[in-house]
């Protein structure tokens, strides 16, 4: 039997600097990008608290172009590779893989094993362009754990300096694309803001990604004002 998998518990009220640290190791070694880590929220159209807002969840995309990552998949599995074979002492509990045909897939510390889904687990697969983990309480405050783990995985004595958290307040940052996202967009930001709201990623802004643009504005009305489905420079700068 592998570990108990804990999924979420309650929500953190900042991030966590454990995890953060993580984050910025598996940044550094496999060339991914951080695509998000906590945030409060209900998992991708569903009701149910996402993992995300207990600060032990965290998105890291390989997505290229005008964007951080190397584009290429390769990079997204050595970090899994590396994530699942390193797993107790990093303490993984879940790697979703949103990439694969039919429906992506998933590992898990309770079965210790990837399982290929036959229908669908999550938005944004198949051909999602980043990496979901998950990692348990033991070490997510304890960032100089990581530092050590991949010292000495990667066998080098030089140190790696440890941060605080960033604020709570600060969301990944991205530029604003220079024109007004709508019905009829395409491309790479439509796919950030249907991330974002919970459509299907598909970087096609069709009439579902206008409705859940609707419904994200909504309960986002003291920050993007008017619920109209276009995500221009106000709503832009919320979700980003």
């Amino acid at each position: 039997m592998g570990r108990t998998y804990t999924g979420w518990d309650y929500d953190a009220k900042s991030k966590r600097a454990g995890l953060e640290k993580l984050v910025d190791l598996l940044e550094e070694h496999f060339g991914l990008w951080n695509n998000g880590t906590w945030g409060v929220r209900s998992k991708r159209g569903k009701t149910s608290p996402s993992v995300h807002g207990t600060g032990r969840a965290a998105d890291l995309s390989w997505r290229g172009g005008s964007y951080k990552g190397t584009g290429k998949y390769e990079d997204a599995c050595k970090l899994m590779d590396f994530v699942v074979a390193n797993a107790d002492e990093l303490g993984i509990e879940a790697v979703f893989d949103y990439y694969p045909q039919p429906w992506g897939r998933g590992w898990k510390c309770d079965r210790g094993a990837w399982k290929v889904y036959d229908g669908r687990a999550f938005k944004g697969a198949p051909h999602g362009d980043w990496v979901h983990i998950e990692i348990s309480n033991q070490w997510a405050d304890d960032p100089d754990h990581y530092v050590q783990v991949f010292a000495k995985a990667f066998k080098t004595s030089k140190p790696i300096k440890t941060e605080p958290a960033k604020p709570a307040t600060e969301k990944t940052s991205h530029p604003y694309p220079g024109k007004s996202l709508r019905k009829g967009s395409q491309g790479d930001d439509v796919k950030l803001v249907q991330q974002e709201v919970g459509a299907h990623v598909d970087g096609d802004f069709g009439p579902k990604t206008e409705r859940a643009v609707k419904k994200w504005q909504r309960a986002n009305t003291s920050c993007c004002g008017a619920a109209d489905g276009i995500v221009g420079p106000k709503t832009w700068g919320c979700m980003f």
